[in-house]
C-alpha cells in the first residue's frame, strides 16, 4: 500500500463504513458526517465479499460520506480495517456543491480481476440482509480487530 499522509484529512466511506455500527465498531465511535459524491468512479462488488470496490470509471458517480476529525489512532484502525484490495488516496469529493479534499481506500486490483465484479454494490441490499451480522461480528473472529483494543458496541449489536 502507498503510504499517504493523512494531514488531518477526511474519510470518504462509500461502502461498509458508510454505516454507523460499522464505522463505530472500527474506531469505536461516530465522526461527524457530511453526505459527499466522488465523480469518474463506480463502486462495485467484490466477488465472494460483502463490501465493495471504487474503481475509476468516467461519467460516474458513487453518493457516500465524509468523516470529519479522524485522528491518527483511528486512521491506523481504518488501515487495519482495510486490506490489501484496496489502497489509500488523495481524492475529491463534492460536499453540497464544495469540493473537499478527502482520503479514500480505491481498489488497486484491475477491473476484469476474478475478485471484482462488474456488479454495482447496493448499500440498500447490504443494510437489508448483512448489517447486523457484519457489524457485530466478535472481536475475536475478527482478523483486522487483532491488537486492536476492544471497543464496545451500541444496543445496535445487543441480542
Amino acid at each position: 500500500m502507498t503510504e499517504v499522509s493523512y494531514d488531518g484529512r477526511p474519510l470518504f466511506a462509500y461502502g461498509t463504513l458508510m454505516f454507523p455500527a460499522v464505522i463505530k465498531s472500527v474506531i469505536g465511535r461516530i465522526p461527524d458526517t457530511r453526505s459527499a459524491v466522488i465523480k469518474g468512479y463506480r463502486r462495485l462488488e467484490v466477488a465472494g465479499e460483502l463490501f465493495p470496490g471504487l474503481i475509476r470509471e468516467n461519467d460516474e458517480r458513487v453518493e457516500g460520506l465524509v468523516y470529519v476529525n479522524i485522528t491518527r489512532d483511528e486512521w491506523e484502525r481504518l488501515t487495519a480495517f482495510e486490506d490489501d484490495f484496496y489502497e489509500l488516496q488523495k481524492v475529491t469529493v463534492d460536499c453540497s456543491g464544495t469540493n473537499v479534499s478527502a482520503l479514500a481506500h480505491i481498489s488497486c486490483r484491475p477491473r476484469g480481476n476474478p475478485s471484482l465484479s462488474d456488479k454495482v454494490w447496493n448499500p440498500d441490499l447490504f443494510r437489508e440482509n448483512h448489517l447486523a451480522g457484519f457489524a457485530c461480528q466478535s472481536p475475536s473472529s475478527v482478523s483486522w480487530k487483532e491488537g486492536i483494543e476492544t471497543v464496545e458496541y451500541d444496543a445496535f449489536c445487543d441480542p
